[in-house]
């Protein structure tokens, strides 16, 4: 072999080395999955490869006898009340648009065709996805709405109409929980290709913090179980031995086996019951401005008494942050039993209170630790003036700094398109 031969081959295996750091930089950019969602980068038709009765089953009584399981018995109780849901969108990538798809669960709630589900299930680019395709247990596939969703609590309620006879699953008290409780999860891991699929474990652990998860919410008080929670479970029921919805399950810990997380239901009941009967829902407003401790710490240069919190720098006249007596400068740390670690935390328990509820409030000011009881009112921080006026401020300056990264993104992609073009 030549010299010039050997340069040509060393050449041709440095031009491979590029294209494979490039492709893994734009698949890591993305791609991915999204919570316990799947997203996929192409749309290859999909069979399901199960079926069952669509007949309402959900006055069925679980007995385990007559060597019949109570994961059988609970299958053939909550089974059709379990669906798939489909999004379909396009995304821009460096080789261009391409045509996006995401696949999850969800669980009928009501006759008249409302089901819950996760808001990153009806998510794709970062944006909430309006039309999806709802698949029932019978494999008939119906277009649906997404009707609302949040992403702070991941949690979002889609409508369809049909004149299908629909299963409406029996949600159960998830306050009368115990570690060691039978859990069964029914959902579509993977793809719809699996659907329906049940597994059962147990639940492992009550009232668990995780964190905010990408491309879902906040994530606290939640439901643990080792029941096998795969990608594309998203939504999907978590159940008792008596096929009673328990949970909705919600994320899986991609690093560990046997740890899944569900939301449980009675923090979502007055959600689904306001939504149905309004079409939205309105957590508690506390009637204050904060801000995350790490943006505080840099501003007074890192002397804030604390870890975890959320800075108060505005409470607004007549709310119920001003009622109790706080003020601009403390630093709100717990709501009830609930840490509040930033504003996203905020938010998920506010979704606990209705007008009326009172609750301690422990905040520091002037690096004192203190206390004082907050009573819920029909205050509304949507109606307050003053409030709108910062809220929109707020906005703007967060709609330049997303303008800004696209920019950056957009210049990343066109660097590296040159590049490619360049050097191949």
């Amino acid at each position: 072999m030549d010299k010039d031969e050997i340069k040509k081959i060393n050449k041709k295996n440095k031009g491979e080395g590029k294209i494979i750091i490039l492709i893994a930089i734009i698949f890591s950019m993305i791609g991915g999955i999204i919570g316990s969602c799947i997203t996929s980068y192409k749309t290859i038709p999909q069979k399901s490869s199960s079926s069952s009765d669509s007949g309402n089953n959900s006055n069925i009584t679980i007995s385990a006898k007559d060597n019949v399981s109570v994961a059988s018995a609970v299958a053939k109780k909550s089974m059709s009340s379990v669906v798939g849901i489909t999004t379909k969108g396009v995304q821009q990538s460096f080789f261009g648009q391409v045509e996006v798809q995401g696949v999850g669960s969800g669980v009928i709630v009501d006759s008249k065709g409302y089901i819950l589900t996760n808001a990153h299930v009806v998510k794709l680019n970062n944006q909430i996805v309006k039309d999806v395709t709802v698949r029932l247990n019978n494999e008939k596939d119906i277009q649906g709405k997404t009707i609302w969703a949040d992403d702070m609590i991941d949690l979002a309620i889609v409508k369809i109409d049909t004149n299908e006879k629909l299963n409406v699953a029996t949600l159960g008290d998830s306050d009368s929980l115990e570690i060691g409780d039978t859990a069964i999860a029914i959902g579509n891991p993977i793809s719809l290709q699996f659907s329906q699929t049940v597994t059962q474990g147990i639940i492992s652990g009550l009232d668990r913090y995780v964190g905010a998860v990408s491309g879902g919410g906040y994530m606290t008080g939640l439901i643990q179980t080792d029941a096998s929670i795969n990608g594309g479970n998203s939504g999907g029921p978590l159940l008792n031995a008596e096929g009673e919805v328990i949970g909705i399950n919600t994320v899986k810990v991609q690093s560990a086996e046997g740890l899944g997380f569900s939301i449980p239901i009675n923090f979502i009941k007055p959600v689904v019951k306001q939504v149905i009967e309004t079409g939205d829902y309105k957590e508690m407003s506390i009637g204050m401005l904060t801000m995350n401790l790490d943006a505080a710490s840099q501003v007074f240069n890192g002397k804030v008494g604390t870890e975890k919190g959320i800075f108060v720098y505005k409470v607004y006249n007549g709310s119920p942050a001003a009622k109790a007596g706080l003020k601009a400068g403390d630093i709100v740390t717990r709501i009830g039993k609930d840490q509040v670690t930033d504003n996203n935390a905020l938010k998920s328990i506010l979704y606990k209170y209705q007008v009326g509820d009172t609750v301690n409030i422990s905040y520091l000011r002037k690096g004192k630790e203190e206390s004082t009881d907050i009573t819920f009112t029909d205050y509304s921080i949507e109606n307050d003036k003053e409030a709108q006026k910062d809220i929109e401020t707020q906005e703007q300056e967060r709609a330049k700094e997303q303008q800004q990264r696209r920019q950056q993104e957009q210049e990343f992609f066109n660097r590296f398109r040159q590049e490619f073009e360049n050097g191949f």
